[in-house]
């Protein structure tokens, strides 16, 4: 599976579109890409959770496997429009405790700019 992807704020920001579920089957390939933007120096990540209905263990830790790598740069991950239930998991996990979640897909590159 390829995860779609599209450069933001003249290319600082790159938004992955996660698919409708994020499971142990797709969460290899976007640990995969996550490192694959790393090493071209792209350290501010979006996920657009907007279409993600399920997410299992794997999916979270691929979320979170590359956090450090990114701050370390002076980048960050961040996550946008998530539905109820994905909320209802990340806050399950304390991950909203790390991860700055924000409504849109726009407001989470916007933030970036701060």
């Amino acid at each position: 599976m390829n995860f779609p992807t599209q450069f933001m704020l003249n290319g600082e920001v790159v938004v992955i579109d996660i698919p409708r579920r994020l499971t142990s089957e797709i969460s290899g390939e976007l640990k995969k890409l996550m490192k694959e933007l790393l090493a071209q120096e792209k350290y501010k990540i979006v996920m657009n959770l907007e279409k993600t209905r399920y997410m299992d263990s794997s999916g979270l830790g691929a979320i979170v496997s590359k956090i450090a790598a990114t701050r370390t740069h002076g980048g960050d991950i961040r996550l946008a429009a998530p539905q109820q239930t994905i909320i209802d998991l990340l806050e399950l996990t304390h991950i909203n405790q790390i991860v700055k979640i924000f409504d849109s897909v726009e407001e989470a590159v916007k933030s970036f700019e701060e």
